[in-house]
């Protein structure tokens, strides 16, 4: 997906991408975010930085386990 309004570099992660999106990515968009998170600790940071954030329904809940599951829970 490409995020007119965010202007990233290759391997770069902020808020606004995460919740760009939980807002308005496909399927396929998700999927990829949840493999870079597993592999990733800059995707999963801005992930856990966006999750008190957002309004979406589901995707921060969800994200939260998941990152719960794989790193454990924050300190």
């Amino acid at each position: 997906m490409e995020h007119r309004h965010i202007n990233l570099k290759p391997g770069q992660w902020n808020v606004a991408t995460i919740q760009s999106i939980w807002e308005r990515g496909s399927e396929e968009d998700v999927c990829a975010l949840i493999s870079e998170v597993r592999k990733n600790s800059d995707a999963a940071h801005a992930v856990r930085r966006a999750i008190p954030h957002s309004k979406v329904y589901g995707w921060p809940k969800f994200f939260k386990m998941y990152l719960e599951m794989v790193y454990g829970k924050e300190r």
